[in-house]
């Protein structure tokens, strides 16, 4: 009995005293745990770390941090630009940079570089390369998965007037000399097919893309334009304010779209009365996003244009880019788009008014293909050439 006893009462105080000991601690850590739990945590290691962090591990520590919350949002769109990924995404922005002209898709894989297109009046143009040729080697180093960005910085260096560029095309290989020179970037392409047929291939949307497409309308015009074809097959998308001051130009008064942030919050974008006053048709692929799906929903929610090809990527939100010092910033999704109609495409993209399906191996040559070639351009020539008999 008196064990028992004995036992209760040790139990007793046993609590007592976890429970003053819990007390005391946490009033003690009240003045440290209010406030910001992350600068907290950040306070505590760099003061309390078995040894001395060094700048590096203060830079990962706050690099993984930033990456963390945004990893947490579960957004594919949004991201934390360190020192470096900003200076690439600058890099990836600017609107003319040394090199020789050329488009590319790069196959990791594969490790082969293939040329989408070809600027015009570019030393690749004036060298002789084409659409669909494969660099194999520049100078002395052969394209490989492991030399890939090496040869892109060498062709940026500045340090050379002229590379050696052996291509690959149609089972044969050549090597041409190429001049290096400052380029302009170039997302505008236009031709004119017969019967009064324009087309116009937007790749994407940069500051340039605006005044180059009103170009491109222009000398069509005076070649006498009765149809367009806008291609924005594989068009990612681009600036927000060129779309839609492109789609000005293209639809009568009213609604091109709009946004709406996360209060629910609309911004309206209108058009003027002035408009591009032909039958239009717009191609589209599983490549064509965001800026470009904007286009190419507005003016189908308008009824001004034939969509046809496959149906579209299904990205229909915006990002901007918001600097958290001098050399990092955020990349992040602050709004998403609606159609005039007040659809939102976003993750179900723009089904097409005609299905025309066309060979993943030719994306590459997009606009370089004659419409035998390519079964999507054909169709959209054909049901322009049905609107505009007289």
């Amino acid at each position: 009995m008196y064990q028992k006893k004995h036992i209760i009462i040790t139990a007793v105080c046993t609590a007592v005293l976890v429970w003053a000991f819990c007390c005391g601690y946490f009033i003690a850590l009240r003045p440290y745990t209010s406030g910001d739990p992350v600068a907290r945590a950040r306070d505590i290691i760099t003061k309390h770390y078995v040894n001395e962090l060094t700048d590096e591990q203060k830079k990962n520590m706050e690099d993984l941090s930033i990456e963390g919350m945004v990893y947490a949002l579960g957004d594919p769109y949004s991201r934390y630009l360190n020192a470096e990924a900003l200076e690439s995404f600058q890099e990836e922005h600017a609107e003319s940079y040394r090199g020789i002209g050329i488009a590319i898709t790069f196959d990791a894989e594969a490790g082969t570089m293939t040329v989408t297109s070809v600027y015009q009046d570019s030393p690749a143009e004036e060298a002789g390369i084409l659409p669909g040729d494969r660099i194999v080697q520049v100078d002395e180093t052969v394209v490989s998965a492991k030399t890939y960005d090496a040869i892109l910085a060498y062709i940026k260096s500045g340090e050379h007037e002229t590379l050696s560029v052996r291509i690959a095309r149609d089972g044969k290989e050549q090597v041409l000399s190429v001049r290096c020179e400052e380029i302009r970037e170039q997302t505008v392409s236009y031709k004119m097919f017969g019967s009064g047929l324009g087309y116009v291939r937007i790749s994407q949307f940069i500051v340039s893309t605006e005044a180059d497409f009103a170009a491109a309308i222009e000398a069509l015009t005076k070649q006498g334009l009765r149809g367009l074809v806008i291609d924005l097959r594989s068009n990612p998308g681009g600036y927000a304010q060129t779309v839609i001051s492109m789609t000005d130009s293209l639809l009568p008064e009213g609604i091109i779209a709009y946004l709406e942030d996360n209060h629910g919050k609309r911004e309206y974008f209108y058009s003027d009365d002035t408009s591009l006053d032909v039958p239009m048709a717009v191609l589209i692929n599983r490549g064509t996003a965001s800026a470009a799906e904007l286009m190419a929903g507005s003016l189908k929610a308008h009824g001004l244009a034939m969509v046809i090809g496959e149906k579209s990527f299904g990205k229909a939100v915006g990002q901007s880019l918001f600097p958290l010092s001098q050399t990092t910033a955020l990349q992040l999704t602050n709004a998403r788009y609606f159609t005039p109609n007040g659809e939102c495409i976003d993750g179900v993209g723009i089904q097409p008014d005609e299905s025309v399906a066309l060979d993943e191996a030719l994306w590459g040559q997009l606009g370089s293909l004659e419409p035998e070639e390519d079964a999507q351009l054909a169709k959209s020539l054909e049901l322009l050439i049905g609107q505009t008999v007289q």
